[in-house]
């Protein structure tokens, strides 16, 4: 199993994880972590302490973020960065159609990169304007 990790400024990530487990049922590899006014330097240490406890329970983490190139996302890459020797994905433009297609797939003996791929097209699919 894969561990999945939501990030987002405020609690984007919270109602994602809800949303996701009415749909899907409990996720127990799924984590939340949130920017929120404390700021940067809280979020940092917050982040590496929680991924940190993440990669004592699993070989992989697919880190799922709101938005790219903001904060939450940069501070993950920054953790990518310093940590290459982990196995961490990370996947931006969150929307619930990924999260649901991702929540099924970590459990399943998949290629980390098949399945990011699948679910970055599950995501772009999942946006339509009538």
């Amino acid at each position: 199993m894969k561990g999945i990790l939501l990030v987002s400024h405020s609690t984007i990530c919270y109602g994602a994880k809800e949303s996701c487990e009415m749909i899907v049922g409990k996720q127990e590899n799924i984590e939340t972590m949130s920017l929120t006014e404390e700021g940067v330097e809280i979020f940092r240490e917050k982040l590496e302490n929680l991924l940190e406890n993440m990669f004592t329970k699993y070989l992989e983490v697919i880190i799922l973020t709101d938005i790219p190139n903001a904060t939450p996302f940069n501070e993950c890459y920054r953790y990518k960065l310093s940590h290459k020797e982990r196995n961490i994905t990370i996947l931006s433009g969150m929307n619930l159609a990924m999260l649901i297609e991702l929540a099924m797939f970590s459990s399943l003996d998949m290629d980390t990169e098949d399945m990011a791929a699948q679910v970055v097209e599950t995501g772009k699919n999942s946006i339509l304007k009538l």
